[in-house]
């Protein structure tokens, strides 16, 4: 949170939530265009500058995982464009395995498994081998809580995955200021209580917008 970034949204995802916590970049990653690696790199020349001081490639969705395949592809296109890599990250709900070929290129993993809350099947939202693939790569865990009882059903998670508290960062969910405000407190305070980290979502705070900024 507060690293500045080139975010990279990719069409598609392979689970939908449609629970009391909805998908809140559903309107945009339900539609796009194709373009190959060589079309995309053309797109995002003006970012190279700013890639080139450390901001962030992330790589977002849906779910970004469904297209690994492509994003090894356009890594090795941009390192050979463009002489260097930037820091590289995906964000993933963490249901499908990244492999070796694309972990090996990405610097930071950010998983937000999903909970009940979701109303996904847990046998379609929860895939514990690849969250313990996870836990070999550089990952944080950031997962969308509202309370106590989202907590405990996550903490269920990290117990029998074998995730550690300082890996653990706990969101309130929030699709503009005024619920972001009035979950901030339940969540920060569960944070302390349980020593994990908090992240609140700073495009909102700052644009009041889920996307676009």
């Amino acid at each position: 949170m507060g690293v500045p970034a080139v975010f990279v949204r990719l069409q598609a995802c392979n689970i939908l939530c449609k629970g009391e916590w909805i998908c809140d970049t559903i309107e945009v990653w339900k539609t796009g265009n194709k373009y190959s690696s060589l079309e995309f790199l053309l797109m995002i020349k003006d970012y190279i500058p700013y890639l080139e001081k450390g901001t962030h490639l992330i790589f977002t969705g849906g779910e970004p995982i469904l297209q690994k395949k492509g994003i090894v592809e356009f890594i090795l296109l941009f390192t050979e464009t463009y002489g260097f890599t930037p820091y590289l990250e995906i964000e993933t709900n963490g249901t499908l395995s990244p492999g070796k070929e694309l972990s090996d290129k990405i610097d930071l993993f950010n998983c937000s498994f999903k909970l009940a809350n979701s109303g996904v099947r847990y046998d379609r939202r929860i895939k514990i081998e690849v969250l313990k693939e996870l836990l070999n790569y550089n990952t944080i865990f950031k997962i969308v809580v509202a309370n106590e009882k989202d907590y405990e059903e996550a903490r269920l998670i990290f117990d029998e995955v074998g995730i550690e508290n300082k890996n653990i960062y706990l969101m309130p969910p929030a699709d503009n200021i005024n619920e972001l405000n009035k979950n901030h407190n339940a969540v920060s305070d569960l944070c302390m209580k349980e020593s994990v980290n908090f992240s609140t979502r700073l495009q909102i705070i700052l644009w009041n917008k889920t996307t676009g900024v």
